[in-house]
């Protein structure tokens, strides 16, 4: 700053000028200087703010969504989608503040260059002030076009992830229909009781076999198609024991289920009476799904 009022002091001896004019001289000059330290000091400022800033994109570049079991789902690319926004929007600030400098800055030249002491040496030092935040401009618009493009890819990326997770989420809820329904399927068994004519006449039975005088016989068998409409529905892990109708009367297994597996009273001949208890339903049911009982 002295050599400003060095030059300010040479030109006032050599024109004359009085008291007042060597005052307002020395003000000036001041004012340049200052502004001129006041400059550098936030050109440096910003440089390092710049420099911060690209040491962060340079780590925020890093943070990719790589393909297969590294893939961190919707949950992961919203968050690296948050940390590249809170990036771009501190560029904007870098940009913004660039602008103000550049802006200080020619206003500052513009009035070096009309004062009657042109600063030669601050006019230097102002067009290289100038030249340092035009290349930090480039290049944080040039990071931030980077960004930006990195964001809009990122939103693509979540939709498309969002997409996956409805496909997904649509494929789960039907295969747990699927699965629901082969369950039920599974575990749905059918049982009919009545009477040989009664169940004749709805074709769940039918006599199979002839008789000629004394010779030969007949026997009661399941119809070869059974009809699900006749029978009374029944989940075989929920239902156990199936009640007759008539207490004092006998029934008859004419269907393939063995006696075996039941735990109420028995006969020798197979018959069973009051209620039907199945112990083993899984063996019970095992050789077919249709129960049928002939009342004797």
């Amino acid at each position: 700053m002295r050599y400003a009022w060095l030059i300010v002091l040479a030109v006032v001896a050599t024109t004359g000028c009085n008291q007042a004019e060597l005052k307002e001289a020395l003000a000036e000059a001041k004012m340049a200087e200052a502004q001129k330290d006041s400059l550098l000091t936030e050109v440096l400022e910003t440089t390092q703010f710049v420099s911060d800033i690209n040491s962060e994109l340079a780590k925020a570049k890093s943070l990719s969504i790589k393909p297969g079991s590294t893939d961190p789902g919707v949950p992961g690319a919203k968050k690296d989608r948050e940390e590249r926004q809170a990036s771009l929007e501190r560029i904007k600030q870098v940009i913004a503040r660039l602008d103000s400098s550049e802006a200080k800055l020619a206003e500052t030249a513009t009035r070096a260059k009309q004062s009657r002491q042109r600063n030669a040496r601050l006019l230097a030092q102002i067009e290289t002030f100038k030249k340092t935040v035009d290349d930090l401009k480039t290049t944080a618009e040039q990071q931030k076009t980077e960004y930006e493009a990195a964001l809009a890819e990122k939103d693509t990326q979540i939709a498309s992830l969002a997409g996956r997770v409805d496909t997904l989420s649509t494929e789960k809820a039907a295969l747990s229909d699927t699965v629901a329904n082969l369950t039920s399927y599974k575990n749905t068994v059918y049982y009919v009781v009545g009477t040989k004519d009664e169940l004749i006449k709805r074709g769940v039975v039918t006599k199979e076999g002839s008789k000629f005088l004394v010779f030969g016989g007949t026997r009661l068998e399941p119809a070869r198609n059974l009809d699900p409409a006749a029978f009374t529905a029944v989940d075989k892990t929920q239902q156990a024991s199936i009640p007759l109708p008539r207490t004092d009367k006998k029934y008859k297994i004419v269907s393939r289920q063995s006696p075996s597996y039941l735990g109420s009273t028995v006969t020798k001949d197979g018959k069973v009476a009051g209620t039907v208890e199945i112990t083993q339903p899984e063996d019970f049911w095992a050789p077919s799904k249709y129960l049928i009982l002939v009342q004797d």
